[in-house]
């Protein structure tokens, strides 16, 4: 009889498949194991991590521990204390629930797990060790502990694949501060091995906990958010737009406590905000959204890190209105001198296509570049108008009327009336000179007198690690310093004159950015930095020699187009039969 081809798996390889879903880094494992401690109801959570969690990882809880046969039935594939029939898959209301997490951990590490519940005399401690798990009475405290060390020692590809010591660390401190913004009540301690511990405890109001992760300066600028409609719930806290970053890292979506990925969610929020923030840049915020357990599916993705809603549309409308409800009650909007939601009555402005522009247009890029120019935003035909624009633009040929708002400059062109937006066409000259500096190796550098210390979150500290080759280009000279600080010695000549803290933090963000971005996308994200913090701001009063040197700079830039470097539009073009048209002319 011939051999089958198909052969069923056994149980060592099914829970690496499994763990392949479920442990994608160490910072996957600390998710899974705070979720389980949150649900024994944990108060304190202490997290201890060495090699970036890959030699040595324990997760300390005083939860309620667990007894002898349930330790070992934790770690059977599908054995779970929180389903017991298909109708609880609609209403999970823990933060756990799966039964692969901890088999699946101890499949791919050496695996010891300590409990005790305060009635027991004594704990159990259970190993898992290539497939073979034993139990022994233990003396411990009541709670749970679970150690992992060398994780994916028996996956060497997964292993091969894992990032930097200093990134995962960085990755795992997120995953505690995210648990700390979602539960402000609990204590959470993160000792990463040769560095100072990181210490949440224990919080009455979320802005008291957003100060702890984010920062006294930050929490300070914040405004509260509260909405209920629907049977949908808004509560949170949205930062000052002038907080804004160049990744989404601080921008904390949680539904029922559990911090999610969603897309439509982001989106709302930052059509919230309006013009108050830029393209390419996100707000601080913290929000929260409770609705019914039978309203989100948590189940459609192995990690949890994605939800499903039975009324998406209406989840991502509450959310909006809440944070837009919020933000016209700030002072921002006076500060700003507009209403970003306010509609217009008159034609829109004209903004041509930069193809349009004659030498304002982005050329094809030069064989002999040995960097691609970055990608230009693209804008929505008909989004400002049907008119059309001169073929060719020289804005040192126009005439300079004046600066209005200390922000636009008005200039009249043969039949147009050109609006130019100070800080986006001067970002935009800075970007192209210094990204043709850096193909060159020409960016000039600036010592400092006295060397600054920053001192950086993890995150940051990870995005300078991986991006110091191409700081050193732009002109930076930084120094490691104590733990996440860095001492700045010298910062791009442009940049003369100019704080160093700010524009480290900023880079150091663009560097870490969103993942599997390519080099070239970091490097365009940390000179667009670079270029930002260079630039006149809106505000700042022109006299007219400054304001003509600004646009005669704008027509040297070959490169220049009708956008700044972040996708706001730089000049806009209203052909003057448009502009008569509205006197009734």
């Amino acid at each position: 009889m011939e051999a089958s081809r198909i052969q069923v798996l056994p149980d060592v390889l099914i829970d690496q498949i499994a763990a392949g879903e479920v442990v994608e880094s160490p910072a996957s494992v600390v998710k899974e194991l705070l979720e389980n401690a949150l649900d024994a109801g944990a108060r304190r959570i202490v997290v201890e991590v060495a090699d970036g969690g890959l030699s040595h990882l324990r997760v300390l809880d005083d939860g309620e521990g667990m007894s002898p046969a349930d330790a070992v039935l934790a770690l059977r594939r599908h054995a779970t204390s929180k389903i017991r029939d298909p109708e609880d898959l609609d209403r999970i209301a823990t933060m756990g629930f799966r039964g692969e997490a901890l088999p699946s951990i101890a499949s791919v590490s050496r695996f010891t797990l300590v409990t005790r519940r305060p009635s027991d005399e004594a704990g159990t401690r259970v190993t898992a060790r290539d497939g073979q798990v034993n139990s022994e009475p233990f003396a411990a405290p009541s709670g749970t502990s679970v150690t992992v060390d060398d994780l994916f020692h028996n996956v060497p590809a997964r292993r091969k694949f894992q990032k930097a010591e200093r990134t995962l660390a960085a990755g795992i401190a997120e995953t505690v501060a995210r648990a700390a913004l979602a539960f402000p009540s609990l204590h959470l301690v993160l000792a990463v091995a040769g560095r100072r511990p990181i210490e949440y405890p224990p919080c009455a109001r979320l802005a008291d906990r957003v100060a702890q992760v984010f920062g006294r300066d930050v929490a300070n600028r914040l405004h509260p958010v509260q909405e209920d409609r629907d049977n949908i719930a808004v509560t949170g806290v949205i930062g000052d737009p002038a907080l804004a970053r160049n990744d989404a890292s601080r921008l904390v979506l949680l539904v029922n406590r559990r911090p999610v990925q969603d897309l439509a969610l982001r989106r709302a929020v930052l059509n919230a905000y309006s013009v108050l923030v830029p393209a390419g840049r996100f707000p601080v915020a913290v929000l929260a959204i409770e609705l019914a357990p039978v309203e989100v599916d948590v189940n459609v993705h192995p990690r949890k890190i994605e939800v499903r809603f039975a009324r998406p549309r209406d989840v991502a409308s509450a959310l909006f209105s809440a944070v837009q409800s919020a933000v016209v009650q700030t002072p921002w909007i006076a500060q700003a001198g507009l209403d970003p939601f306010a509609t217009e009555a008159e034609p829109k402005p004209f903004a041509p296509d930069p193809a349009t522009l004659g030498h304002l247009a982005t050329p094809g890029v030069r064989e002999s570049m040995a960097l691609p120019h970055p990608t230009l935003p693209t804008r929505q035909p008909g989004l400002f108008g049907e008119a059309s624009s001169p073929a060719a633009l020289r804005l040192a040929d126009l005439r300079y009327i004046g600066q209005a708002g200390r922000t636009v400059l008005v200039c009249e062109g043969r039949d147009t009336l050109v609006l130019v937006d100070q800080h986006a066409a001067h970002e935009r000259v800075n970007f192209d000179r210094l990204w043709q500096g850096v193909r060159e190796g020409t960016v000039a550098s600036e010592p400092l007198m006295f060397p600054e210390v920053v001192t950086l979150d993890p995150a940051e500290a990870a995005g300078l690690d991986a991006a110091r080759d191409i700081l050193g280009r732009l002109g930076f000279d930084l120094e490691p310093y104590s733990g996440d600080s860095v001492a700045v010695r010298a910062i791009p000549a442009v940049m003369r004159g100019r704080g160093a803290a700010a524009l480290v933090r900023e880079c150091a963000q663009a560097a870490a950015g969103e993942s599997g971005a390519s080099g070239t996308e970091r490097l365009h994200r940390i000179v667009a930095t670079i270029a930002c913090h260079a630039s006149i701001r809106a505000g700042d009063a022109l006299s007219e020699s400054d304001a003509l040197a600004l646009l005669a700079s704008m027509d040297t830039v070959a490169d220049l187009a009708a956008y700044c470097p972040h996708g706001r539009q730089a000049v806009i073009v209203h052909p003057m039969s448009t502009v008569l048209r509205w006197f009734g002319r």
